[in-house]
């Protein structure tokens, strides 16, 4: 049995600046250091109005409470842990973004097989998407392909003017980031980020 270690998060910047989120986390589980998720909101352009936000392994959700709080419409988590969806479900009534926020407890590689249609059941508005894409590292090694098909079908659906954050082991391979993508990349051992906007 893996014994859950509680830990909070602060929220960086924006409206909800300095409200911090309590989270009984796995402690395989890896939240994005604080210095690394300001440093990618400000490469994201610090503010993100009029857009909608992705977190496809919400962890702990808070780069979707950090999205809200800067401005994004909504935000669609995706977390396979049942406990993990809970605590996310929670910290967003505390933090009042229940109506912005849409939690689903599933396999996001495997529903990302059908993104398109799936997409539609959410009846979201169409808005440019920020996508975050901070897997379990293993993923990148024990599901190669999988990770590889993500992206690409994340990349082909999203509208124009959309942008992706893309968490990466230090020593994992950049040929998993879709190739018509200019992408920016930083080092924040032990991680690496790329960041990415469509162009029309």
């Amino acid at each position: 049995m893996v014994t859950l270690e509680k830990t909070s998060l602060r929220i960086i910047g924006g409206e909800y600046r300095s409200r911090k989120i309590q989270f009984a986390v796995d402690p395989r589980t890896r939240p994005m250091k604080d210095r690394t998720r300001e440093a990618v909101m400000n490469l994201l352009g610090g503010t993100l109005p009029e857009s909608i936000a992705f977190d496809l392994f919400g962890g702990t959700g808070i780069l979707a409470f950090e999205s809200i709080s800067r401005g994004s419409t909504s935000a669609v988590v995706f977390e396979i842990l049942k406990m993990a969806v809970k605590e996310i479900q929670a910290n967003a009534k505390s933090l009042a973004m229940s109506d912005s926020l849409i939690v689903l407890q599933t396999d996001v590689l495997k529903w990302s097989e059908s993104l398109s249609d799936n997409l539609k059941f959410l009846r979201l508005p169409e808005l440019p998407w920020i996508v975050y894409c901070c897997p379990p590292y293993s993923l990148w090694t024990s599901d190669e392909q999988g990770m590889r098909d993500l992206l690409v079908r994340w990349y082909e659906a999203a509208p124009a003017g959309s942008m992706f954050a893309v968490e990466l082991e230090f020593e994992t391979s950049i040929d998993f980031l879709p190739t018509p993508l200019e992408w920016d990349i930083r080092t924040y051992k032990p991680a690496k980020m790329a960041i990415a906007e469509k162009s029309a």
